[in-house]
């Protein structure tokens, strides 16, 4: 990755008006300042006057960071490709919580003003990967995210049940709504809605948090990095789904095999906050509620 950057690429979400007025000023502001700037195909088309864009893979190999407009699913579906490339990824928050997106609009220049002059961190993030061994194929369905995969009933309001081993030892059948594996940096997302614990982005590990499970002694369960998760669809489960990121996924059939584990890739996150991760958390989440509340004097 080369920083400071002379190439950006801007991806965004072509849905959000606040997206496409912005792009015209951004893209004239760093021309000015001698970046090249290169267009995600899908926001290009929403803009006029900036070209036809590229599409988002060929992006990436042709930048040295890239910039999302939009909210945390935009900023998701942009990381993925950013990893592939090893190339630092910076969001912009247009609205919503944006947890990922840690950049709010007003804050949009002088952000990038530091980016240009290098004055930022560069956090690199664990990402998780699935694979799927079907005896319907030959070849094992891979693909990673970097919140989270989700093994869930496809449309049926039942639930499915889930052989689930460590390595080579079975901890037994879940039944359940369905099964979240987390990063640590999805560990604030879905996993937390479904109950599972805060992991700092920093440490290294794949969170199991159950989805509504049968029974109370189904617990999440934090793995160790290094660690694979087996888990095989029982035979009495139809059209049950793997998703990741809440983006990819496919159907899986009953028997099938999904190897769960730590990606080899990682997402590079620009980060310009001088605040800890806690004062994120109370600052988007309202972790330990209002930052208003009585303190206990010293």
């Amino acid at each position: 990755m080369t920083l400071p950057p002379r190439r950006v690429g801007i991806v965004g979400n072509r849905e959000k008006k606040g997206a496409r007025a912005l792009i015209p000023a951004l893209a004239r502001w760093m021309r000015e300042r001698e970046v090249q700037v290169l267009l995600e195909k899908g926001i290009a088309g929403a803009v006029r006057g900036l070209g036809s864009g590229v599409p988002l893979g060929s992006l990436i190999s042709r930048v040295d960071a890239v910039l999302v407009l939009g909210g945390d699913g935009t900023f998701l579906s942009a990381a993925r490709e950013a990893a592939r490339g090893d190339v630092p990824i910076l969001g912009v928050n247009l609205g919503g919580l944006g947890f990922l997106t840690e950049t709010a609009e007003s804050d949009l220049y002088p952000a990038l003003e530091r980016l240009l002059q290098g004055d930022v961190e560069i956090e690199p993030r664990m990402m998780v990967e699935a694979r799927v061994r079907s005896r319907k194929s030959k070849a094992p369905w891979i693909e990673s995210g970097l919140n989270d995969v989700v093994i869930h009933q496809s449309d049926e309001s039942r639930m499915v049940q889930l052989d689930l081993r460590i390595g080579s030892t079975s901890i037994g059948t879940l039944a359940a709504d369905g099964l979240i594996v987390a990063t640590p940096t999805g560990s604030t997302a879905y996993s937390l809605s479904a109950g599972g614990p805060i992991i700092r982005p920093t440490i290294e590990g794949l969170l199991a948090t159950p989805i509504c499970p049968h029974s109370l002694a189904f617990r999440p369960l934090l793995i160790s990095a290094g660690e694979k998760l087996r888990v095989r669809v029982g035979h009495n489960v139809k059209r049950a789904r793997i998703t990741l990121d809440g983006q990819v996924s496919r159907l899986l059939q009953p028997g099938d095999d999904v190897e769960i584990r730590r990606a080899k890739g990682r997402v590079s996150m620009i980060s310009l906050r001088r605040e800890s991760f806690y004062e994120v958390l109370r600052e988007k989440l309202a972790w330990a509620g209002p930052s208003t509340r009585t303190r206990i004097k010293d």
